[in-house]
């Protein structure tokens, strides 16, 4: 037991880095504590149980934070999905033991419709988990895409609604005395 721990311990620490990279206005990825994170403008953000901190690392770019709300999803939806199926398979094979009728006067061996239904129950749950980890798997590549739009392509600017300088109080306090109007 105590190797077990002394290994864990180990793989944790040997899985971090000390290095936080500078260049502003990009994203980077480091190891934390055996995790993941990301590193924008020297902060660091957590990558978090669904991806959430990818949304917050490309926060301020619409094209990356699609992206990364497409990772979220695909995240989350994924680990349902595999969670649900799990779920299902093991309630399935539950009930189909629960309901096995074995006779051994008779020799009877088949199953019961119940057992029968607990085993398609274990089998839908069997499918659906397969198809959240299919899903979860493809979420990777939304991360990287995030990551990379985030990097290569600046964000679209700030459009100012009446160009540089404008003041809306002054303004709309000079345009309504040199027409002449009242509140």
């Amino acid at each position: 037991m105590r190797l077990i721990a002394l290994s864990t311990v180990l793989a944790v620490s040997a899985c971090s880095s000390n290095y936080i990279p500078q260049q502003r206005g990009r994203i980077a990825v480091i190891m934390k504590s055996g995790q993941q994170a990301y590193v924008r403008d020297g902060r660091v953000i957590e990558h978090g149980l669904f991806g959430g901190g990818l949304e917050d690392a490309v926060a301020g770019h619409p094209a990356a934070t699609v992206a990364a709300n497409e990772y979220q999803d695909r995240i989350k939806w994924g680990l349902l999905g595999m969670l649900g199926g799990m779920v299902g398979m093991i309630g399935g094979m539950a009930y189909a033991i629960s309901e096995a009728d074995h006779n051994p006067e008779t020799g009877n061996d088949e199953l019961s419709s119940g057992s029968q239904t607990g085993l398609l129950i274990s089998l839908g749950g069997a499918v659906v988990m397969l198809i959240g980890a299919g899903y979860l798997a493809t979420a990777e590549p939304y991360r990287w895409d995030a990551i990379n739009i985030f990097n290569d392509t600046p964000p679209p600017p700030v459009q100012m609604p009446y160009g540089p300088g404008y003041a809306p109080s002054a303004s709309v306090g000079a345009k309504q005395e040199s027409l002449n109007m009242r509140d």
